[in-house]
């Protein structure tokens, strides 16, 4: 579908890459309009975010069911961690890397006992940008939409557990109180952790809403017990 949508970012080319995160779109096929350069401010004091609006971008439904693993070829992941391990190479020697997919993402679990931060950068903007360029190099390797994601001393894995506790938390409440519950705006690769666990429970499913850049999810109870209610 075609969506029109703003992003922000430090940079011009960082609000690009949530937008193509967010949609699941390479950077070619997304056309849009600069609403603001950004600025860094005065000594970096009151500086602006730069701005993108989307014009146009084919997108898939992330609402509708997704396709079967089984309908999908599978992901080349050679080239991406060939590249991931000569980058990582140059500042740390004792590095594990474990490359795992996931349908049409490609997990880079990065292992040391060195002092990584200099990988992730501040605000997490250095691995935003290694991750933006492997993901171009698996989608040109594999001739559709890859998308990368690095996780450092199991970090993210850590993080998506919780989100998974959190959302198994509520559904269990919606079932209990037959009543809809909202979780907080997320991106879309934390709703996909989401959808995938509430998918799992019979008795509730869910709906999105729009919340600036981001998007919130309500589970509701598939059945309304009015006795309850």
């Amino acid at each position: 579908m075609s969506i029109q949508k703003e992003y922000e970012g430090k940079t011009v080319t960082d609000a690009t890459i949530e937008a193509c995160k967010d949609l699941g779109v390479n950077r070619e096929d997304l056309e849009f309009e600069v609403v603001s350069e950004g600025s860094t401010g005065l000594l970096g004091i009151g500086g602006r975010n730069a701005v993108i609006k989307v014009i146009s971008a084919e997108v898939n439904d992330e609402e509708s069911p997704m396709e079967s693993p089984a309908s999908l070829d599978p992901i080349d992941t050679a080239k991406v961690h060939e590249i991931f391990s000569e980058i990582v190479s140059y500042f740390v020697e004792d590095a594990k890397i474990e490359v795992e997919t996931n349908e049409r993402n490609i997990i880079m679990k990065l292992k040391s006992d060195s002092n990584l931060g200099f990988l992730i950068g501040k605000k997490g903007e250095m691995i935003k940008n290694i991750e933006f360029l492997l993901s171009r190099i698996a989608s040109k390797q594999n001739s559709s939409s890859v998308f990368v994601s690095i996780d450092i001393n199991s970090f993210r894995e850590k993080k998506d557990k919780e989100l998974v506790e959190r959302v198994n938390v509520l559904i269990d409440k919606v079932v209990s109180i037959n009543r809809p519950l909202s979780l907080n705006p997320m991106n879309s690769y934390e709703r996909r952790i989401c959808y995938l666990e509430i998918e799992k429970n019979t008795e509730v499913t869910y709906k999105t809403k729009e919340v600036g850049m981001l998007k919130k999810i309500t589970v509701l109870p598939k059945v309304i017990d009015k006795n309850l209610s």
